[in-house]
């Protein structure tokens, strides 16, 4: 079988860069070992617009969100499966001091900010006494449904390989690289955290674990919004809870969830729900993140058509359409790739 491309990985870098492929019109197969520990899977696919204590624009938001919201109405078209959830995210002040900042910020043209509110909202229910924003171009994505329809999708196609890819079994050329009866012009490395990937194994990395609560409310919450305060309140309306999260965690990198997470994002719900609520479902996973907390994208310093596609850490599903795209089109364009996120920043650790 003869291909452009061979993509190693079924994330959402995986699935990312098999669209734009698509896209380039560009021939490729996927290869995959199937599992249900990986963090695409697990994650609560949020995409935010304003992050961290500081309330500030995500890095490079105004270039990645446009291009989010319509890759993933793309693939939803394609697919025939709804997993794109936009709806606007709600941040409680903590204090007065800093409701007055965001009153004297120039907001009105800021595509992100719909509302800035001096009074609580939602009394009763969240901890709210000084108002807070609401923030719109925000929502979440469906990543269990994506993954699973599009793996339906390239299975139909026949271009899904259900198996561990051993990248010692490759035999690489200038011009092409075979793996068993497959040859390829290039191969993508989409594979999540890569310690055991021998071409790409000096990269620094940080994998994080990050666990998640399922909880049900005492009484319900307000339909489509997404709470985000020390943690974030969000809900999939196929579920009957919501998913509470995130904790981060450098050390321990295993798929087992742990008290000490729960009770700190109990802890955290507290300061920001004033209901009672049930616990109903813990989940732990392991997100590829690098070092610098930029992703990893670009050429093997050596065999220039291996290319790896990784470390989008927690903010992959606003990160993997805009790099996706950024990748297949210097591959194929000629263009070039964001020196934020080149791996020849790493090129003298080779």
């Amino acid at each position: 079988m003869e291909v452009d491309f061979i993509i190693v990985g079924h994330g959402i870098a995986g699935i990312n860069i098999a669209h734009q492929l698509e896209e380039n019109k560009q021939s490729y197969v996927l290869f995959n070992a199937d599992s249900s520990h990986t963090s695409s899977k697990i994650a609560a696919g949020l995409y935010n617009p304003i992050t961290g204590r500081k309330m500030k624009h995500t890095w490079m938001a105004q270039e990645l969100f446009p291009l989010l919201q319509q890759t993933y109405k793309h693939l939803e078209d394609k697919l025939n499966v709804k997993c794109l959830h936009e709806q606007p995210i709600y941040r409680p002040f903590k204090n007065i001091e800093e409701q007055n900042e965001w009153l004297s910020n120039k907001v009105s043209e800021d595509i992100f900010i719909k509302e800035i509110y001096t009074s609580t909202q939602f009394p009763g229910i969240i901890q709210d006494d000084f108002g807070g924003i609401m923030l719109q171009n925000s929502g979440f994505l469906d990543l269990k449904s994506l993954i699973e329809s599009h793996k339906a999708y390239l299975i139909e196609k026949q271009l899904y390989f259900e198996e561990q890819f051993n990248a010692e079994e490759i035999t690489h050329y200038p011009n092409k690289i075979t793996y068993k009866n497959i040859s390829a012009k290039q191969l993508i490395f989409c594979d999540g955290p890569i310690a055991k990937n021998n071409f790409f194994n000096w990269v620094p990395t940080a994998p994080v674990k990050g666990e998640i609560l399922h909880i049900v409310p005492e009484k319900p919450l307000p339909n489509n919004i997404i709470f985000n305060r020390g943690v974030f309140m969000v809900k999939n309306p196929a579920h009957p809870y919501y998913r509470v999260g995130s904790t981060y965690h450098w050390k321990d990198l295993d798929w087992q969830t742990t008290d000490e997470a729960k009770d700190q994002l109990v802890e955290r719900l507290r300061s920001l729900l004033k209901i009672e609520f049930k616990i109903v479902g813990q989940e732990a996973g392991i997100r590829p993140a690098s070092k610098d907390r930029r992703p990893l994208v670009g050429a093997h310093p050596e065999k220039k058509n291996i290319y790896l596609f990784n470390g989008l850490g927690t903010k992959g599903v606003s990160l993997a359409p805009y790099f996706a795209k950024n990748l297949i089109e210097h591959i194929i364009l000629g263009l070039k790739i964001d020196d934020a996120v080149n791996i020849n920043r790493y090129y003298s650790l080779y």
